[in-house]
């Protein structure tokens, strides 16, 4: 696969001497990508506006780790802003400048402003991390047989269609990327792209989670009065419905990896890479949650055949996602469905001394802050079950309260999910602890209190479960 990877790197790292005419130290040039369409298709390649970058040295001098992590790209024309051109409609992290003969082949990433475009590869892998915690919370929660409704509304279903909606969110914005890879200009919502690299898999995603949405909202009061046949099909022959297409866009991104043959796989050493691990579990997710919904049918409340089940797979995805975002973390744009456009760029535009490998330098994700990534998103899933069991009442501790001491629950937890939204947003252009003072002390401050934000709803919610009414 390693033709269709789009990888820019400096000539003099793939064996270019750099010019001595003219100059003591040349500003050295980016060498061009694959003549692959960087959409995935093989009928285009795309031309890019011309603009001077930084040199090798001011790069190196700034040695601070807040983004951007790449040299700017300086204007020459008269406005002094430059002109710029975006890979793959921009939707991948990618806002590319260029200069000399107009072609990729000098492009430097210019990141000099924040854009949702840039990171919308990252709220994928957080909805769908999202969505397996609440997945997860909820198949653990679902052993326990509730004397009060309130109770199971906001640890079991409120959950799993939280949950569910993480991933249908997760899903389209999938579909958003790959439908605007190679597009320049204005982005589209939708169009119809089989060609496109992921969009299929995506697509078999995004299909599956809005038909699982239907399993996730039969409890509802207000599907209560519904026939029983009618309930039967919408709790589990959604869910069998919308498995069925968690399968086939997971077998599409096995496919699409080349890591279908699991033997071969092993021999050549592809098992230890991340897009196999990310393809196999969501794979293997997909059929545990099959067989529960099939199980479901027959026994809804086994605790064997279905809630395990349905735990197994969810941590299936959990794993998945998570790997996603590790991906995300080390300049994988692409992720699992789109490998065609992963290892764009490299973290820095020269090559330093003592560098392993092909010489080439990625962004080296810090695992310290790839942990408490995974924190806030915690925090997001354990504000929104305190959420739900604030709102529900009829047994919360300020029940017998009136005004506003009665709403002293729902607004904590309203400000843990304030806090969370806040800290996502933050760790979507900060990959890791600025260098500068005071602002590393005040990213650990705001961790800190994060982490200790989500040990206190995780108590409150642990003594709200076992508390007898």
């Amino acid at each position: 696969m390693a033709e269709e990877m789009i990888d820019v790197a400096l000539e003099s790292e793939r064996g270019v001497p750099p010019s001595t005419t003219g100059a003591e130290m040349p500003t050295p040039t980016l060498a061009g990508p694959s003549r692959r369409s960087l959409d995935g298709a093989d009928d285009h390649v795309d031309n890019y506006d011309a603009a001077p970058g930084e040199t090798p040295e001011a790069a190196a001098g700034d040695e601070r780790d807040d983004v951007p992590l790449m040299a700017r790209a300086s204007s020459s024309s008269g406005n002094g802003i430059g002109t710029g051109t975006g890979v793959g409609g921009g939707m991948v992290a990618l806002e590319l400048s260029s200069h000399g003969d107009g072609a990729l082949g000098d492009a430097v990433l210019d990141d000099s402003q924040w854009r949702w475009r840039h990171t919308v590869s990252y709220w994928v892998c957080v909805c769908f991390i999202l969505g397996s915690l609440l997945f997860v919370s909820g198949c653990a929660f679902w052993y326990k047989k509730y004397e009060y409704e309130a109770r199971e509304r906001a640890l079991v279903t409120y959950p799993f269609l939280a949950g569910a909606c993480c991933f249908t969110c997760g899903s389209y914005l999938g579909v958003f990327t790959a439908v605007n890879l190679g597009r320049n200009g204005k982005s589209v919502m939708w169009e119809w792209a089989p060609h496109k690299d992921g969009f299929l898999g995506y697509l078999c995603y995004l299909i599956g989670a809005l038909v699982f949405n239907i399993s996730c909202i039969e409890p509802l009061d207000a599907f209560s009065d519904l026939p029983s046949w009618m309930k039967r099909e919408m709790a589990w022959g959604a869910a069998e419905v919308g498995s069925f297409f968690f399968i086939l866009g997971a077998a599409v991104e096995v496919k699409r990896n080349g890591v279908s043959d699991v033997r071969a796989a092993i021999e050549d050493g592809t098992w230890m890479t991340l897009p196999f691990w990310v393809s196999w579990n969501n794979l293997f997710g997909g059929c545990f949650f099959f067989i529960a919904a099939v199980a479901g049918r027959f026994d809804p409340t086994s605790p064997g055949w279905v809630y395990t089940t349905y735990l197994i797979g969810s941590m299936n995805f959990f794993v998945a996602s998570s790997l996603m975002m590790y991906m995300w973390k080390g300049e994988q744009y692409g992720l699992g469905f789109i490998p065609s456009i992963n290892r764009v760029l490299p973290i820095r535009g020269y090559v330093r001394e003592g560098d392993d490998g092909d010489g080439k330098e990625y962004r080296k994700v810090s695992v310290v802050q790839y942990c408490f990534l995974q924190a806030y998103i915690a925090l997001t899933a354990a504000s929104f079950v305190d959420f739900c069991f604030a709102t529900q009442g009829g047994f919360t501790a300020y029940e017998k309260y009136d005004g506003v001491a009665r709403w002293h629950e729902v607004i904590a937890s309203l400000m843990g999910l304030y806090l969370s939204a806040g800290l996502l947003f933050m760790a979507s252009v900060l990959h890791h602890a600025p260098r500068v003072q005071p602002f590393d002390k005040l990213l650990w401050w705001a961790q800190a209190f994060a982490v200790a934000k989500l040990a206190q709803i995780t108590v409150s919610v642990s003594i709200s479960y076992n508390a007898e009414a």
